[in-house]
């Protein structure tokens, strides 16, 4: 009998993934945008949305091709 290995399944949104940083991304030249988010890979260290209002975080952060966990 042999051991089943478990499957890591890419995550359809980076915001489900444990792997992402989320943080504050300001506009400094515009005072309403200065709530702004970005949303980061720790993994592959690489920016997955920037400028983002904080309500379309989740629609902005779909799961890029280049995703380590594939």
């Amino acid at each position: 009998m042999t051991a089943k290995i478990p499957t890591v399944k890419k995550p359809q949104n980076c915001l489900d993934c444990v792997h992402h940083l989320q943080s504050m991304d300001p506009d400094p030249f515009d005072w309403f945008c200065d709530d702004d988010m970005k949303v980061t890979c720790t993994i592959a260290k690489k920016t997955i949305t920037i400028g983002c209002r904080p309500y379309n975080l989740r629609k902005e952060s779909k799961t890029p091709n280049w995703c380590p966990l594939k």
